[in-house]
C-alpha cells in the first residue's frame, strides 16, 4: 500500500509576504481576478470550513466498531487541514476580503448544513459524486489563480490531491457495495445523481457565486457531468449490471432519463454560448 503523503500547512504559506490589514486595509486590486475566480475561491473554502459537520452524517450509519468510524475520523482531521491551509493562503495574498469571508463563515458553520442520506447506501454514493465534485473545483480554480501566485497553486493542488484519494475510497467502497448489492446500490445511485447538490448550499449568496464560477468555466453542469457523473458512473458500470430488482431496473431506467437531461441541458447551454459568441463578433 502507499504510504500516505504527508504535508504540513504552515510550510506551504510564505508567512512573510503579508500585510497587516489594520495598517493596510484590503482592497480587490491587492490579488487583481476575475469575480468567477474569486467567488471560487470563496465558496471552496467555505465548504472545507463546513466538510467536519458531515462527521456526524457519517457516524450515523456506522455501527460502534465499524472500521467506517476509524476513516471518517481520519477524513474529519484532513478536511480541517485544508480549511487551514486554504485560510492562511487568502488571508497572505489578500484574494478575499477577510471581512466578507468571516461573515461568510460565521453564516456557513452557524447553519451547519449537511446533507441528510436515509441509508448507507445513500451516503457512499452521494460522498463519492460529492468528494469528485469538489476535487475538480480545486483542481479548476487552481488553473484560474495569476501565474504568480504559486503559493496559491501549490495549495490547492494539494488539497485537489488529498479530495482525489477521499473521493477514491469511496467510490471503491461503492462499488465493493454494488458487488454485494446492487439493487441497492442502483436505487440509492439514481437518488443521488437526481438530487444532488454541492456540500455549500448554506453559504451566503450562494446561487450568485456558482453562477459566476459557472461562467468561468470552473465548475457548473458541464463540468458536473463530464468530470463527476460520467466517469463514476462508468466506473460502477450500471449500464451493465445484472440480476437487479424489478425496482432497481426501474431506477436505472430513471437514472438513463436524468443523465440524458443533464447531456442536452449542456449541449443547449453550448449552443447558446457559441450564438451568443458568435454574434459578439459579427
Amino acid at each position: 500500500m502507499e504510504a500516505p503523503r504527508l504535508w504540513y500547512p504552515h510550510e506551504q504559506i510564505d508567512w512573510g509576504s503579508g500585510e497587516d490589514f489594520g495598517t493596510h486595509p484590503w482592497n480587490a486590486l491587492d490579488y487583481p481576478v476575475a469575480e468567477g475566480v474569486r467567488s471560487s475561491i470563496y465558496v471552496n473554502l467555505l465548504t472545507e470550513d463546513n466538510l467536519p459537520y458531515y462527521t456526524n452524517s457519517i457516524l450515523s450509519h456506522a455501527p460502534k466498531g465499524h472500521p467506517i468510524r476509524d476513516w471518517n475520523y481520519q477524513w474529519t482531521m484532513e478536511e480541517n487541514r485544508h480549511a487551514m491551509v486554504m485560510r492562511d493562503w487568502v488571508h497572505i495574498t489578500r484574494c478575499i476580503d477577510p471581512v466578507l469571508l468571516e461573515d461568510g463563515r460565521r453564516v456557513q458553520m452557524s447553519r451547519g448544513e449537511v446533507p441528510e442520506p436515509d441509508t448507507f447506501a445513500d451516503l457512499i454514493c452521494y460522498v463519492s459524486f460529492q468528494e469528485r465534485a469538489t476535487q475538480i473545483a480545486h483542481r479548476n480554480t487552481g488553473a484560474h489563480l495569476p501565474k504568480d501566485d504559486k503559493m496559491g497553486r501549490n495549495v490547492l493542488a494539494l488539497v485537489a490531491g488529498d479530495e482525489t484519494k477521499h473521493y477514491l475510497f469511496y467510490r471503491d467502497l461503492a462499488l465493493a457495495a454494488f458487488a454485494i448489492d446492487p439493487s441497492t446500490m442502483m436505487i440509492a445511485t439514481a437518488k443521488q445523481v437526481t438530487d444532488f447538490a454541492m456540500p455549500g448550499t448554506g453559504i451566503p449568496s450562494f446561487t450568485r457565486h456558482a453562477v459566476r464560477i459557472a461562467r468561468e468555466g470552473i465548475y457548473g453542469l458541464p463540468q458536473f457531468l463530464k468530470d463527476v457523473v460520467t466517469p463514476v458512473l462508468d466506473l460502477w458500470d450500471v449500464g451493465h449490471i445484472e440480476g437487479l430488482s424489478k425496482e432497481a431496473e426501474c431506477a436505472r431506467a430513471e437514472l438513463d432519463i436524468e443523465v440524458a437531461k443533464i447531456s442536452n441541458t449542456v449541449e443547449r447551454m453550448a449552443q447558446k454560448a457559441a450564438a451568443t459568441a458568435g454574434a459578439a463578433l459579427s
